[in-house]
């Protein structure tokens, strides 16, 4: 990773922009633009406890996001494996390789689960879509979207690339036009319920003690996006770079997390299972605006689905060392057979994958992420001086 020369703001936005849009569009996949993150995580005991999980959320995110980013400028490392091998310190290849191997596999299926969880729920939530708008059988509408995503993982790498910025832009314009509509004929519930600690608590029959606890395993997760973040951190330069990319991340994200909390809120407790934003276009506004969330879901389809099952079967393709068998007919099969095993677990239900799948990755990623985090600190600030060191060491030579 070489650092390059500072430029000026608009260079600095560029960077931290660029980084917080590519977040933002991983970020809004099938929870997402169901609603089912808003009404499991966010607005479940109402608009003024919102407002505290929201804060909570973008302090975790944009703390995690920096520290990462800072991490993978630091020691230089482009994919998640090296990542992990150096928060560990076993990056050096004079490493225990007993510890490098148990590292390396314990992450590889870490990653794979989480893969797994995202993904089920974007099998799910395009079944249930295929059936309610068209419908298609569960079972057809399932075995529909593991052919279309596999075959966008072995096609659409290039394409995810290059039009990231363009499905953010999209989705957030998309997503504030179904906030207009729900504020034009619920912006009076809306405004009362913001801000109301007292309205919503009797709504999911969880206390404010058992959602805390829930939602700060959730939390936990956001420990492991610096290891993804690193396949696209080549750009930064200091650790200011760093450090704002990483509360822009913590920004977006949780904007995102704040618009589709503001669409569900008025109509609690009436949309609190299932796919939330789609019961309202369906119930309450017309075919247009149901075709809009239509785009929505494509879009979180197009930026999530592929993207999960691509870093799977980009990992596993290497392993495969078969001349017999083409590139992408290894992808294609790689990628279904991962895709076969989120269709299946997409049959547990949107809701049970977020609650269940997520507190255990949550729980997972205390002692295997965070912990190692903070014990990394103090090791990070110390390669950072000696890089520094080194730095200045060659530009003396090279006076």
């Amino acid at each position: 990773m070489e650092k390059k020369e500072k430029g000026g703001f608009a260079k600095t936005f560029s960077i931290w922009f660029g980084l917080g849009a590519l977040m933002f569009g991983t970020y809004c996949g099938a929870n997402m633009a169901a609603g089912t993150y808003a009404s499991t995580y966010i607005v479940t005991l109402g608009g003024g406890w919102a407002i505290v999980w929201l804060a909570m959320f973008c302090a975790f995110m944009s703390f995690f996001c920096a520290v990462g980013l800072e991490f993978v400028r630091v020691y230089k490392v482009n994919n998640y494996n090296e990542y992990y091998l150096a928060l560990y310190g076993v990056d050096k290849p004079q490493s225990n390789p007993l510890i490098r191997a148990i590292v390396t596999v314990f992450f590889d299926i870490f990653t794979t689960l989480k893969g797994l969880v995202n993904v089920a729920a974007t099998v799910a939530l395009f079944s249930e879509l295929m059936n309610s708008l068209f419908g298609v059988p569960m079972l057809a509408a399932t075995i529909l979207g593991i052919v279309l995503f596999a075959f966008l993982t072995m096609y659409g790498a290039a394409f995810l690339r290059k039009f990231n910025s363009a499905m953010t832009i999209a989705l957030i314009v998309a997503l504030v036009v179904i906030l207009a509509a729900v504020i034009n004929i619920r912006g009076d519930v809306l405004a009362s319920r913001i801000g109301n600690f007292q309205e919503g608590l009797d709504w999911t029959g969880t206390t404010v003690k058992a959602h805390f606890f829930l939602f700060l395993s959730y939390c936990f997760n956001t420990s492991a996006w610096g290891s993804t973040m690193s396949n696209y951190a080549d750009q930064l330069r200091d650790r200011r770079d760093a450090i704002g990319s990483g509360v822009m991340m913590g920004v977006l994200v949780t904007l995102l997390f704040g618009i589709t909390g503001a669409i569900v809120l008025p109509f609690m407790p009436e949309v609190i299972s299932g796919t939330p934003i789609l019961m309202i276009c369906q119930k309450y506004f017309s075919s247009a605006l149901t075709a809009i969330y239509w785009v929505v879901v494509m879009l979180a389809v197009i930026s999530t689905a592929p993207s999960f099952t691509f870093n799977f079967s980009n990992r596993w393709a290497k392993v495969w060392k078969t001349e017999k068998v083409s590139h992408k007919v290894k992808f294609f099969v790689l990628s279904f057979a991962f895709l076969l095993a989120c269709g299946l677990l997409s049959s547990v239900g949107l809701i049970t994958l977020v609650k269940k799948g997520y507190t255990a990755l949550g729980n997972i990623a205390l002692f295997t992420i965070i912990i190692p985090i903070f014990i990394s600190i103090p090791r990070m600030i110390r390669q950072n001086k000696i890089n520094q060191a080194a730095a200045a060491a060659g530009k003396g030579e090279d006076a």
